[in-house]
């Protein structure tokens, strides 16, 4: 799916992609950082050679930055115009008053295109973490050290799926995970 919208950035010049190897720590995120502050947001950054100079390690994984960071792209991503977006979605959560049922019949159609919304469910693969042992290397993702403050390398806004021990309540959150060593996470 990620290859889909690389090739519509690149097709529509929202993106740069960068042969060069350059470092994890620091090099890479200093680009972005660059590249946000443009006019309009800059561009997609795909930097096909990330390589850590501390491991002295080369990464297969690229590393890809900006996805987000221009109205064209989520545009592009979503496939309509987001400011229309959002408008549904306020008229969703603002909803003015129907006095007749012909109001009413109309915004029918407003209350059934929520169920879309909801989370489907499916089975995806499980993993042991205890089973995996040594099977878990974080140090094998190119995982950026953006700011030279930071306490180490950190997976920006890395989506972590939580249960509850019951198994009633689910919770799917962004967070900030700072990795500590090979196999160990700290959230944010």
């Amino acid at each position: 799916m990620l290859t889909k919208y690389i090739e519509l950035f690149k097709q529509e010049g929202e993106l740069t992609v960068i042969d060069e190897p350059l470092d994890i720590d620091l090099e890479i995120g200093h680009l972005a950082y660059l590249e946000v502050k443009k006019a309009g947001g800059g561009k997609a950054l795909l930097f096909t050679h990330p390589i850590s100079k501390k491991l002295n390690k080369k990464f297969d994984m690229p590393v890809l930055m900006n996805v987000f960071g221009s109205k064209k792209r989520l545009d592009l991503i979503f496939g309509q115009d987001t400011n229309e977006i959002a408008a549904k979605i306020g008229d969703l959560l603002k909803p003015k008053p129907m006095n007749t049922w012909g109001e009413k019949f109309a915004n029918l159609g407003k209350l059934l295109s929520l169920k879309s919304v909801f989370p489907k469910r499916k089975k995806t693969p499980q993993y042991d973490v205890e089973q995996m042992g040594s099977a878990v290397n974080l140090f094998d993702l190119p995982v950026l050290k953006t700011w030279q403050d930071d306490g180490g390398p950190f997976i920006t806004m890395g989506c972590v799926y939580t249960q509850s021990l019951d198994g009633q309540m689910q919770n799917l959150g962004l967070y900030r995970v700072q990795v500590q060593d090979k196999d160990h996470i700290s959230l944010h």
